[in-house]
């Protein structure tokens, strides 16, 4: 999920998939546990302060992307998004792509969105898309 309101669906898990949550709460115990070990310690206090937080915003980040696509699920409208362009920003496969989207609900718009490259992001192609009716920029492809 990134900021600007694109979801991407890739192995996306909407029901109960426990292992981003593992990962959260074994950030949120690992400080506390070195703590207890080491009977006391800065390295405990240390890592309690730096990962307690980083957990609790891992379930949250978690739960929150979580959420938005069962609402997508939910009341989503069906759309198109055409490929516009895909420029390389990076060293990494991760690309710039310009979409068009719309739909017979849905007004046209045009989003910027950076995410990995796929054969399918070409431009002139044709995704199938579920856009939220409340917020136009929350949508998620099918590719």
């Amino acid at each position: 999920m990134a900021g600007d309101g694109f979801v991407e669906v890739r192995g996306a898990d909407r029901g109960g998939n426990v292992v981003p949550y593992l990962f959260a709460v074994a950030l949120m115990v690992t400080g506390p546990i070195v703590y207890a070990a080491a009977d006391g310690g800065t390295v405990g206090i240390v890592l309690t302060v730096v990962l307690l937080p980083l957990g609790i915003g891992v379930w949250r980040g978690v739960t929150r992307a979580k959420r938005r696509l069962l609402r997508l699920d939910e009341v989503g409208l069906p759309a198109t998004a055409v490929v516009l362009s895909v420029e390389p920003i990076s060293e990494d496969p991760t690309v710039r792509v310009r979409l068009l989207v719309k739909g017979p609900d849905v007004p046209e718009f045009v989003v910027e969105h950076d995410t990995r490259y796929d054969p399918a992001l070409k431009p002139g192609n044709t995704l199938v898309a579920t856009v939220d009716p409340d917020d136009h920029l929350d949508f998620e492809l099918d590719y």
